[in-house]
């Protein structure tokens, strides 16, 4: 019988094959990757951008994402090509002759590699940012070891059932010894699901230990929890591993299911792992230029009163520096009586306009004596950056609490 004319599992339903049929995982594949790739390839590059203009060199994080990315797309184009030569259709609509065991081979293989270098990024990039704290420093190596040896081990396990021996050729008889190694997929996704579940936990105690304002902490919260998206992306391709199995039903199809969950899980790590650099692209870069300033000039009509330089992160993680204009002072006589003067001290306070600002006092001559000052009533509106205190005096004495002022 022409193998061409077997399918890879009978229809449940009795049906004769139909390799015409249109059903096809196909453009799900092409969808998703090409968005997948887009977005994570495009947040790699302000990566390495931010990563190479503040710090002038790249660190062990930065490459072991870059290896990620560059592979996965490498493993997740090898996919497409199975599945445009036909093994993205349910089983019994697809030839056994459809399966090509070199590139189902490069498929597994490409697959272990990127899958170990995304989650060594995340590890290297906690050790490198927490990797004072003991705890963090023992979970992200005890990650590493458990990721490594998972994935070198399946590695292994591929080369022997999946590679020709002496005399032997790329055939149906390899296929099937190579279906045999089914089972070690699970065991990988279970070591994938607990590193995946390890590092979606690890960030949180550390940010609940950072000296930072509630909106910085709920900021890095939401960029972490991206990351139960990539935990439940993985769970769902272990239960797929664990159907193609043990269930014979529909293996390609199945299979299909395992190789999308699988870079999706890739790729979103990759963009996981990049966030956090793009509010440090953002504070440290971007508004340090011309064009940011210009445009901000234009918006605001001449600038505004005060500015913050940022931390490296832009989270704060590595502290926060803030610098604000000198105080000013103005005179101005007073209309109703040529014996006194106002004096205006315009100052600016750090904080935001959202923050509540303690007034300052005003303070005007006391009634008892030329020199005696008392605190009279603040003048200025509390939700303010810009405040102005307002000093009367007698002309006299303008002198002396000038030179008061100014040494405040």
């Amino acid at each position: 019988m022409d193998p061409s004319q077997i399918p890879f599992a009978p229809n449940p339903n009795g049906d004769p094959p139909n390799f015409a049929d249109e059903t096809s995982l196909k453009p799900f594949v092409l969808g998703t990757g090409v968005t997948f790739i887009t977005i994570s390839a495009l947040l790699v590059v302000l990566r390495l951008f931010t990563g190479l203009k503040k710090s002038r060199r790249l660190f062990a994080d930065d490459w072991f994402c870059v290896v990620g990315e560059v592979v996965g797309i490498a493993q997740w184009a090898v996919l497409y090509t199975l599945m445009s030569k036909g093994l993205s259709k349910h089983s019994w609509n697809v030839p056994v002759t459809t399966l090509t065991v070199q590139l189902q081979l490069a498929n597994q293989m490409l697959a272990a590699v990127t899958h170990f270098a995304v989650k060594a990024s995340l590890v290297f990039f906690f050790l490198r940012l927490f990797g004072t704290l003991s705890w963090v420093r023992a979970t992200g190596y005890l990650v590493l070891i458990l990721t490594f040896l998972s994935y070198f081990s399946y590695e292994v396990i591929v080369l022997v059932f999946c590679v020709p021996r002496s005399g032997e050729a790329w055939d149906s008889v390899i296929l099937a010894r190579c279906a045999t190694s089914a089972p070690a997929t699970i065991a990988v996704g279970v070591c994938s699901v607990v590193a995946d579940l390890v590092l979606f936990i690890l960030p949180f105690p550390i940010i609940a230990g950072l000296t930072l304002s509630r909106e910085k902490k709920r900021g890095l919260v939401l960029v972490f929890l991206l990351g139960l998206l990539v935990l439940i992306t993985s769970v769902v391709g272990l239960a797929y591993r664990v159907i193609v199995s043990y269930s014979t039903d529909d293996p390609v199809w199945h299979g299909g299911n395992v190789a999308i969950t699988a870079y999706m899980e890739v790729f979103g790590t990759v963009i996981v792992a990049c966030t956090p650099s793009l509010p440090g692209l953002w504070n440290g870069i971007l508004t340090k230029t011309s064009f940011y300033s210009s445009l901000r000039s234009r918006i605001l009509g001449g600038g505004g009163a005060s500015h913050r330089d940022c931390d490296s992160d832009g989270f704060g993680l590595n502290g926060t520096k803030h610098s604000y204009p000198p105080p000013t002072f103005r005179y101005a006589a007073d209309g109703n009586d040529s014996q006194y003067c106002y004096y205006y001290k315009t100052s600016f306070q750090a904080g935001s306009q959202r923050e509540l600002v303690q007034p300052q006092p005003q303070f005007q001559e006391g009634e008892g004596g030329a020199d005696g000052l008392q605190v009279a009533d603040s003048g200025f509106s509390l939700q303010s950056i810009q405040k102005t205190t307002t000093f009367r005096v007698s002309s006299a004495h303008a002198a002396e609490l000038d030179g008061r002022t100014q040494l405040k």
